[in-house]
């Protein structure tokens, strides 16, 4: 009998092929079966990823002995209920960033792990870029000196893109348009390097697309340790991903290739990271060791089903990320207005009677 951590995909989606072919990268995962309610989606899916079956149902899923975790991909505002379901079925859960589309849904979520103490990890892969882990290790070993400033900016064009017969088109579903969907993932990268927003200045603006959700964003993140963070995204320009960290001692501007971040075996190797120390001007390569962003956080998840592995990505990282989205949103709505993180949490932890 095979040892592999036995698990299931929800939501047959873009994002579950991407994510199904990163664990089929590793031998940790058996992908054992799937559930979508399109009965052409789960045909496609099993014939594509060697997957035995396919659930008629999420109920009939979660009653599948066999299976130990499910793999949820579904729109963010589904993602509580899901979750909630598959807990309660005592199946470990890994859900796509972010962790629900509204910080109360986040909050339900966390009660539940809490209550069941099963595995539960949120996809918050980019942390894991050879060039973020490069990043920590400069700071963590002092080769940046203190730092002051760091700027962060993911975008793409998808703003441009939107329909109304796409859920992110809606405010409701996809509050914050590319903050929640893209600026999320720096959320979680600027407070893995440097610890918790203490509070957030923002302008959340609308101005290209035509759907409901704003395109254009500008984040002033204050760290509890006093630096001050940058934190930018936009749907209405080509995609661009980067971090720089600006210190005493050096900085070091990292960029990556947008156009391969759904191959995060073959992203680093069209990332690039340069480094500047005091004094000189000159912006230096730096070598990174490649990663697989996707593989190893599923493997991570599988691994802790079994008890071999801790979760690095869990409920309280991922409501810290989706805290700043919504501080910045209230901070917009506010004018600009300074908004204390720890409030949007107690508020929000309030609201869900948690």
């Amino acid at each position: 009998m095979t040892n592999e951590v036995r698990l299931a995909s929800v939501g047959l989606g873009r994002w579950a092929r991407v994510l199904a072919r990163g664990a089929q990268r590793g031998d940790a995962i058996d992908l054992v079966s799937c559930f979508s309610r399109d009965e052409s989606k789960r045909r496609a899916f099993q014939e594509e990823f060697g997957v035995r079956r396919a659930a008629d149902s999420y109920v009939d899923l979660l009653a599948d002995d066999e299976v130990e975790g499910v793999l949820i991909t579904t729109p963010n505002d589904t993602h509580k209920d899901m979750i909630v379901a598959a807990l309660e079925a005592n199946k470990a859960v890994y859900v796509d960033k972010p962790i629900a589309h509204t910080l109360e849904d986040a909050m339900a979520i966390d009660a539940v792990v809490n209550a069941t103490g099963l595995p539960f990890a949120v996809g918050h892969s980019a942390r894991r870029l050879a060039g973020h882990r490069e990043m920590k290790r400069w700071y963590e070993e002092g080769l940046l000196g203190d730092i002051s400033l760091v700027e962060a900016n993911f975008s793409n064009e998808r703003g441009l893109e939107l329909t109304e017969n796409t859920w992110r088109f809606y405010a409701s579903k996809s509050p914050g348009g590319s903050l929640i969907q893209l600026g999320v993932h720096h959320a979680d990268n600027l407070q893995y390097l440097l610890g918790p927003v203490r509070s957030v200045n923002a302008n959340v603006k609308k101005l290209y697309t035509r759907s409901e959700v704003p395109d254009a964003t500008m984040v002033i993140c204050e760290f509890e340790g006093g630096v001050l963070g940058h934190l930018g995204c936009g749907w209405a320009s080509p995609g661009v991903y980067s971090m720089n960290v600006l210190g005493t001692k050096a900085n070091l501007f990292y960029d990556l290739d947008f156009t391969h971040w759904d191959e995060s075996h073959l992203a680093d190797k069209y990332s690039w990271l340069r480094s500047q120390f005091y004094g000189e001007s000159e912006r230096r390569p730096v070598e990174v060791t490649g990663s697989d962003m996707f593989r190893e956080q599923l493997e991570e998840f599988a691994l802790a089903i079994r008890g071999e592995r801790e979760v690095e990505v869990g409920a309280r990282e991922a409501i810290d990320a989706l805290a700043v989205v919504r501080a910045a949103l209230e901070s917009s709505e506010r004018r600009g207005a300074s908004v204390e993180v720890e409030e949007v949490i107690a508020e929000a932890r309030s609201n869900a009677g948690v």
